[in-house]
């Protein structure tokens, strides 16, 4: 199932990127409006990091975290030795990723600090206690569709004070020729919740990442 998942995914890739190159810079546009621009507000402490790693460095550390997206837990060894959790729990579609993450955190998850989910991100999240997890990772689904479903069940599960640091926040991926909606899901979350983005991390092809935490204070200006 796997494989026949990644073989479409390349069939649609190569009819997309011949669809493309078919149509012309206006029809794109179209096809793609802009995202939801963000207010000075929401970027008024964002700071530039040069890469994830260091942005993992600025993450919780001993805290309750998920990360959702795992493909073969190069990332969630990191972010494992990095943050030292106290509490991780890992979560992905595919059950190769989940074979991979079961090998990897063997003695982790015997001893019940490590719990690895199998599933669709959002119903898992949905599971999980209110206020619960001091940071959160999101690298699953990136369709604007994919990204929203995940913002809107992580939600009502993040403390006050906690962080969402979402990879890929890009318009277009250049490596894979396919369309991201994470910059639009992102852009719409911090607008209607009050977030804001505290870090931008960057990626050489543009595959950036951000990390977005509740606005402490929203300042009001009122019209004469």
């Amino acid at each position: 199932m796997y494989l026949i998942h990644r073989i479409s995914k390349r069939i649609r890739r190569y009819l997309l990127r011949d669809c493309l190159e078919d149509l012309t810079m206006d029809q794109r546009r179209m096809m793609w409006p802009a995202p939801r621009p963000l207010a000075p507000l929401h970027i008024r402490n964002c700071k530039i990091l040069v890469d994830r790693d260091v942005m993992l460095e600025l993450m919780p550390k001993g805290g309750i975290c998920i990360e959702i997206g795992i493909l073969h837990c190069q990332f969630s060894k990191k972010l494992w030795s990095v943050t030292k959790p106290k509490k991780m729990h890992l979560v992905d579609i595919e059950s190769n990723a989940i074979e991979i993450a079961r090998r990897v955190f063997q003695e982790e998850i015997s001893s019940g600090i490590v719990e690895v989910h199998h599933g669709d991100s959002a119903d898992v999240i949905s599971k999980m206690p209110d206020m619960y997890f001091d940071w959160v990772y999101v690298d699953g689904d990136h369709s604007y569709q994919g990204v929203t479903r995940d913002l809107t069940a992580l939600h009502p599960k993040l403390k006050h004070d906690g962080f969402i640091a979402l990879n890929d926040y890009t318009f277009f991926g250049p490596s894979d020729f396919i369309k991201y909606g994470v910059v639009e899901a992102v852009n719409e979350f911090c607008v209607e919740h009050d977030f804001e983005m505290l870090y931008y991390a960057l990626q050489g092809r543009g595959y950036n990442d951000v990390c977005l935490r509740k606005i402490k204070s929203v300042v009001t200006t009122k019209v004469a």
